[in-house]
């Protein structure tokens, strides 16, 4: 949490960041978004920096951003705000197996929780059912009780997770010749529409093919 001080540093931008409603999208969900996509960048790059100036070099991070970028991010926020129809989130998922059989990384533990829980239940393999839900249960009690220097090395590895799998994402649609985002959602569906464009094109030309 902020302290009042720390606040009253922070202000002027949040003022600033509150002024433009027009676009559909508030600021108010706009920044806190913006900060979950690179909060641990920023921290991972800067170690030293503590929460509030992290926090701070976000919001300078945030004013610099140009408008196209800007509304890039408010469509990615109103797509998380409208729930998605059961055809919707199955469509999603056709999307994502088709990008995952042309090589999509799959995702590591990026949080500090999730590495913690995957040390635990390695090794598990042929437990039965019942029994893994227990030790799930029990060890997500384990992890509440650790202190925090405990759950330091996992922070740091969720850290270094993250980071290795974003070059890995970015390296591959570089291959695949896609923009490039952090969401394996919006990803999946630039190499589906391109496979469409492909498709498209093709059969289009089969077409105009002169037959012998």
């Amino acid at each position: 949490m902020l302290g009042f001080r720390q606040f009253l540093r922070l202000k002027p931008t949040l003022l600033t960041l509150a002024s433009d409603l027009a676009t559909g999208v508030s600021h108010t969900h706009r920044f806190p978004a913006y900060v979950k996509l690179h909060f641990h960048e920023v921290k991972a790059g800067n170690p030293d920096l503590k929460a509030p100036d992290v926090l701070k070099k976000l919001s300078q991070m945030y004013k610099a951003i140009p408008a196209a970028e800007l509304e890039k991010l408010n469509l990615e926020i109103v797509a998380d705000q409208n729930p998605k129809s059961e055809s919707e989130k199955l469509e999603q998922r056709k999307k994502i197996l088709f990008a995952r059989k042309h090589g999509l990384p799959k995702s590591p533990p990026i949080t500090a929780y999730q590495v913690y829980i995957m040390e635990q239940l390695s090794g598990n393999k042929g437990t039965p059912i019942n029994a893994m839900a227990l030790k799930f249960v029990e060890t997500s009690k384990a992890w509440n009780l650790l202190s925090q220097q405990s759950k330091e090395k996992y922070i740091v590895q969720a850290m270094e997770n993250k980071l290795t799998f974003l070059r890995a994402l970015k390296q591959w649609a570089e291959e695949k010749e896609i923009q490039f985002s952090k969401r394996i959602s919006v990803l999946s569906n630039r190499l589906f529409a391109k496979h469409q464009r492909i498709e498209a094109k093709r059969l289009k030309e089969s077409k105009a093919a002169p037959r012998t």
